[in-house]
């Protein structure tokens, strides 16, 4: 580990834990990043130091180790939800819970609970790095990522590669879970993305945002009452409970990236992702601002996240697979990819 010249230098710390888990912090003059090596490599905190301000979402139960703390019953299919916390999670093989040919998937897969392998990869003042990597135990996927934070730089940097390592073709989804919290989301934010199409989700219950089962221009929406709004403009904390679902996608684009940042005006202060349209072709919208009063929310749940992910959300896995909705990878096939995520200062 190297030793700090000045507060503009760039530096990574692996010398720390959270309830039994090893953490990895990558830090300079603007960020301060906190990784959970021995949980799905979540990012726990997204740091913007001149604010003291996190964007991600913390709920009030805090993060818990899985290998300390379950209940009685470690067969279900939503242990996702039991140890969710907010923060920014890595997603593969699969979103909804189903059988995979003869696999039995729960939801949102199975990386982002078990430990990853790690490894600094580059310690000095100008450029911090470190490498993750973990196969889940019922799909023969290798996923590997290096974060890596400049010097200047309010950006961390995120490339990936994907292996299937089985003798078979795959079907899978990979996505990526960023949910945004308060105080963030306190006065409300404005959403921006080169996205050209949202299609609501038609499986969430009342109250929700948006009418079920349509598809717009992005930003128009209508409410459930058929009113004309601007999906773009998140309320503010004083506006009425509801929660919904919708996906973004047909990116406008020259160079096969997609993007959106999300401001809070009053801070002036955004968060921006870019990433590859043609791997991650849909940006999932989900808000649940404590509308949701059974498990796993209980009413303590108020956030918005925008998730890029290979495909929407399904109720029927088998059938998606079957109209080629899915990613495919090919026997010993290797996808590489790279994404980019940071604070912008606003006017």
């Amino acid at each position: 580990m190297q030793t700090k010249k000045s507060n503009q230098d760039c530096s990574i710390s692996d010398d720390w834990a959270l309830k039994g888990m090893k953490v990895v912090y990558l830090e300079n003059a603007f960020l301060r990043i906190g990784i959970l090596a021995d949980r799905g490599s979540d990012i726990f905190e997204f740091k913007y130091k001149p604010l003291d301000l996190d964007f991600l979402l913390r709920l009030d139960k805090g993060i818990q180790n899985p290998a300390q703390v379950f209940s009685q019953m470690r067969d279900t299919h939503n242990q996702s939800e039991d140890y969710y916390y907010g923060g920014w999670q890595e997603i593969l093989p699969n979103s909804p819970s189903f059988n995979y040919r003869g696999a039995s998937l729960g939801l949102h897969g199975e990386v982002s609970l078990i430990p990853w392998k790690y490894a600094i990869v580059k310690d000095t003042p100008d450029e911090v790095a470190v490498k993750f990597w973990t196969r889940p135990l019922r799909m023969p996927l290798l996923i590997e990522k290096t974060l890596s934070l400049q010097k200047n730089s309010s950006q961390l940097i995120i490339t990936e590669q994907l292996t299937n390592e089985s003798g078979t073709e795959l079907d899978i989804m990979w996505g990526h879970h960023i949910a945004f919290g308060l105080p963030f989301l306190k006065e409300g934010a404005k959403i921006e993305t080169n996205a050209k199409t949202m299609e609501v989700h038609d499986d969430i219950l009342e109250p929700r945002r948006f009418k079920a089962g349509k598809t717009y221009n992005w930003p128009q929406a209508e409410d459930p009452t058929g009113k004309a709004f601007d999906a773009s403009v998140i309320p503010n904390t004083d506006a009425p409970a509801y929660r919904d679902l919708s996906f973004l996608s047909n990116f406008e684009t020259a160079n096969n990236k997609a993007h959106y940042t999300i401001t809070n005006p009053d801070q002036k202060i955004a968060f921006s992702v870019s990433w590859d349209a043609q791997i991650f072709k849909c940006l999932w919208l989900w808000q649940e601002r404590n509308a949701s009063q059974d498990f796993p929310w209980w009413g303590k749940c108020y956030t918005v996240a925008l998730e890029p992910w290979t495909s929407k959300y399904t109720n029927e896995p088998d059938k998606a697979i079957q109209n080629g909705e899915w990613l495919s990878i090919k026997a010993g096939e290797v996808i590489s990819t790279s994404l980019s995520a940071g604070a912008i200062v606003t006017k």
